[in-house]
């Protein structure tokens, strides 16, 4: 189950009545633990409940976090998502995301898992509002940090292009391009854009916009093309930093 959540429109939990809530010990993992003002943090642990309707009440999880204050700062300083009902024992992977167009606040963020218990209603009926936390699984943190360090990448390392036989002067064929995956201090390896340039001559490439782009892959197969291309393959980080490398591959046709 995965479930993305943004920062803004949170629904606001209401205070916890009637119980208090005990405190849980089931182990929660975060990816990345440290990520950028766009990053997509990911949260996972496993229910050890059950949850959804049962009579007049229903049970869900809530994952939610709270970082910097703005201070007057555009940028989104908490999110919170419920998590849709869940059978015991399942691994619930949740996404917090500042939203399309939106950033994180810089800092610290800490969040929490819990069980809440609410009244279930039926349509038009009169509803008691209260929220009971019946447990709180456990907690977590992440940090945002500015990012202006582009990633680490040797930049494109084979193009091939396979004509096996006698060329015709019209014949075109894609070409598959490979590289080593780049590295990142903030943006995670599956997150990273690959921008790929091509060009009709060497060092003609327009970096001003890729002809392509691919995000987490370590390869890339084009549409058909006519023979004696060139490539160069730049990676990007989710804050926009690009590397600069000049590294250009000719597709080599190995099929002769």
């Amino acid at each position: 189950m995965v479930l993305l959540a943004v920062g803004l429109g949170v629904v606001q939990a209401l205070p916890a009545v009637g119980r208090s809530a005990q405190s849980g010990t089931v182990p929660i993992t975060v990816n990345p633990k440290i990520g950028g003002p766009k990053t997509t943090v990911a949260v996972s642990f496993k229910a050890p409940d059950q949850t959804g309707r049962s009579g007049n009440v229903e049970r869900r999880y809530v994952v939610s976090a709270t970082g910097p204050s703005k201070h007057g700062r555009e940028c989104v300083d908490d999110a919170s998502a419920g998590v849709p009902p869940t059978k015991a024992h399942h691994v619930v992977h949740v996404k917090l995301s500042p939203g399309e167009g939106h950033r994180w606040c810089l800092g610290k963020f800490h969040g929490t898992v819990d069980e809440l218990e609410r009244p279930y209603c039926t349509r038009g009926e009169a509803c008691p509002l209260f929220v009971v936390i019946l447990k709180r699984l456990g907690k977590f943190a992440f940090t945002i940090k500015r990012d202006a360090t582009p990633p680490t990448f040797a930049g494109l390392q084979r193009a091939v292009q396979c004509f096996p036989g006698p060329m015709r002067p019209d014949q075109e064929q894609p070409v598959g391009l490979s590289w080593d995956a780049a590295k990142d201090s903030v943006t995670p390896q599956s997150q990273i854009v690959y921008d790929i340039y091509m060009a009709s001559t060497a060092g003609g490439e327009d970096f001003s916009k890729p002809d392509w782009t691919t995000v987490g892959k370590t390869s890339f197969e084009t549409p058909s093309l006519p023979p004696n291309r060139y490539f160069v393959v730049r990676a990007r980080d989710r804050a926009g930093n690009q590397d600069h490398n000049t590294d250009e591959r000719r597709a080599e046709n190995p099929c002769l």
